[in-house]
């Protein structure tokens, strides 16, 4: 009776930590960048800031999107839950 009961907030728990995911993934931009920019077999490297900025800021966008997601949709399956009680 209770997994019934809370089967609906299985998408919106989902896109919570899909979101919080993609934030911890931005926070690690620079150093992701810096690990992806490197050439094979090479001692030093620079990284550019456009590349450390894209792998900051577009996984931090997609994670507060997911969370806005999340928000929606719990809201809507709250209000069914309470309905339906």
């Amino acid at each position: 009776m209770v997994e019934k009961e809370f089967k609906v907030f299985k998408v919106p728990v989902t896109f919570f930590f899909l979101g919080v995911l993609f934030i911890i993934i931005g926070a690690n931009g620079p150093d992701l960048a810096g690990t992806f920019s490197r050439p094979p077999n090479a001692s030093s490297w620079s990284t550019s800031e456009s590349l450390i900025n894209a792998f900051t800021y577009v996984p931090m966008m997609i994670g507060i999107n997911f969370l806005l997601v999340f928000a929606t949709t719990f809201s809507i399956a709250f209000y069914l839950w309470q309905k339906n009680r």
